[in-house]
């Protein structure tokens, strides 16, 4: 790859010549930034400058060629050879050399007729359709320079039952704030508790707080929580929102006005969702968390499901001596990913939902094995010179957990589709013994089906949308001499379809993609 060469733009502009081959912004850089980098940098997000335009990325140009060259931007720790996640950013080779080489050539603008429209984000900078909820701290100057918790008390103004489907947190001091997590109080105890201190918010010196639901987890780098379509946390009128903050050393006079926008999901059966740290110390097989000073640890977990149980996202969390977090689960002799953090990173965690919900069943094995390093050699280490490091919530402590999103099992939960768009990337969760040939494919409509050739007699043929609906069924029959059957999918929206045939014992399936 051709060394990114650091020029002015405006020289670059006037002095090099571009050929034909060259990536120009509109088409070739303008789709990349839109699609990898504006979900952050715009208006009301948490980067630090707007990437919304032509304008906007050329004054930011050497700064951007470097951050995609280094891989330092987009952020996206997770080994997607591993395992591939819905909403994956993470750029390709081909497209870092664009960028790059578009920079060093002089950012030239290219046809912008042909130039993709930019996102679209709320005034707020929001990444929500919608913000139904607002639940916000007032400003709070913090009071220690050591680590400093503190929860805070909002109000439940809804006379019925809400449900959560999606939670988004704005932290009013990024390079402070630990961790953020909301729960609700059922019990009125935490309301009396903010009410009863003097500042915003309480602390241990005036009571503890009461978490009747745990509803999500943000760490530094975290993203919108979503769950699928019509699941959700119920959140009773009577309860009250508490917001628990931790704040970092080394902060005090700084002032905080973190909010979380919730949006909601309505009308009838929404499926419960639970939130929780599921790995932890306490099923630690090589415990306890304990990483000597100038030595490099290697621990592991092992947890038992014992019920059959879907999953919609994870969330590995550890401190600055943890340096990568490796979870995966057995089941029947099979292993089955589920994330590897190769590089840890601190200030870029997030929950990582499947691109499918992930069905573990009852009798598997979830493990995992993390490595911390509190050596000189750790450039994260809090301690100079490295000091014995223990299991603790403080910031210059250690912590070993995983956050998982899940909710208890139905039968379709695996064929519920999180991100269609690197779905053929997922791994496979369905037995297949012979694969079905369906064409066209993509279709504009009318697809002919091919079974396996000793496929005969009656069966269930289903299509089923992306997020796991029956949007067409039948009970076709099929006699020994028929080698094709048609199937009319003209009235259905453009996506992603999963086309599923079932005779009571086995089972096909094969994917589909309506223009």
């Amino acid at each position: 790859m051709q060394a990114l060469r650091t020029i002015t733009i405006a020289a670059a502009l006037a002095a090099v010549p571009c050929s034909a081959q060259d990536p120009v912004w509109s088409p070739d850089v303008a789709g990349i930034v839109y699609n990898h980098c504006a979900s952050c940098h715009h208006d009301g997000g948490i980067g630090p400058f707007s990437l919304m335009s032509y304008t906007d990325v050329v004054s930011h140009g050497i700064v951007v060629a470097e951050a995609v060259q280094t891989r330092h931007m987009p952020p996206w720790p997770a080994d997607p050879d591993y395992r591939h996640f819905a909403h994956e950013n993470v750029l390709t080779q081909a497209e870092i050399d664009a960028v790059v080489d578009w920079v060093s050539f002089g950012a030239p603008v290219g046809n912008l007729l042909l130039e993709p429209d930019p996102p679209v984000f709320l005034p707020s900078g929001s990444l929500l359709d919608t913000i139904d909820f607002q639940v916000a701290i007032p400003p709070y100057t913090l009071q220690y320079n050591t680590d400093e918790y503190r929860w805070f008390v909002i109000e439940n103004p809804f006379p019925t039952t809400i449900y959560v489907n999606a939670i988004e947190v704005f932290s009013g001091l990024d390079a402070v704030v630990h961790h953020t997590d909301i729960s609700y109080d059922n019990t009125g105890s935490s309301l009396a508790n903010d009410l009863q201190d003097p500042l915003p918010g309480f602390n241990g010196n005036t009571g503890s707080p009461t978490y009747s639901f745990y509803m999500n987890a943000w760490q530094p780098g975290g993203n919108v929580v979503r769950y699928p379509p019509q699941w959700g946390i119920a959140v009773p009128p009577d309860a009250d929102f508490v917001i628990e903050i931790h704040y970092g050393p080394g902060a005090q006079g700084q002032i905080d006005s973190t909010v979380m926008n919730l949006e909601f999901v309505t009308g009838g059966g929404v499926r419960p969702v639970s939130v929780g740290w599921l790995l932890n110390t306490s099923n630690m097989t090589d415990g306890p968390l304990e990483i000597p000073a100038n030595t490099v640890q290697t621990f592991h977990q092992e947890l038992m499901v014992t019920a059959t149980t879907s999953f919609v996202s994870i969330c590995p969390h550890m401190h600055h001596v943890g340096v990568s977090y490796k979870v995966w689960f057995e089941y029947a002799g099979d292993t089955v990913p589920l994330i590897d953090i190769p590089h840890w990173d601190f200030h870029w965690q997030r929950y990582y939902t499947f691109q499918q919900v992930q069905v573990i069943p009852a009798g598997a094995v979830i493990k995992s094995e993390a490595v911390y390093d509190n050596t000189i050699f750790n450039p994260d280490n809090p301690h100079t010179p490295p000091q014995d490091m223990y299991n603790g919530s403080t910031t210059d402590s250690e912590m070993f957990l995983c956050y998982f999103i899940w909710a208890n099992y139905q039968p379709g939960d695996e064929h519920i589709v999180m991100d269609s768009t690197l779905f053929v990337t997922a791994p496979e969760q369905f037995p297949s013994d012979d694969a079905l040939v369906v064409f066209p494919n993509p279709t504009d409509g009318m697809v002919h089906i091919a079974p396996p050739p000793d496929m005969a007699g009656s069966f269930e043929l289903r299509v089923m949308d992306a997020g796991g609906r029956v949007v067409l069924s039948s009970t076709p029959r099929m006699a020994g001499n028929e080698l094709v059957l048609r199937e009319d999918l003209s009235e259905l929206p453009r996506g992603v379809y999963l086309l599923e045939m079932w005779n009571g014992t086995r089972r096909w399936m094969e994917r589909v993609v309506r223009w």
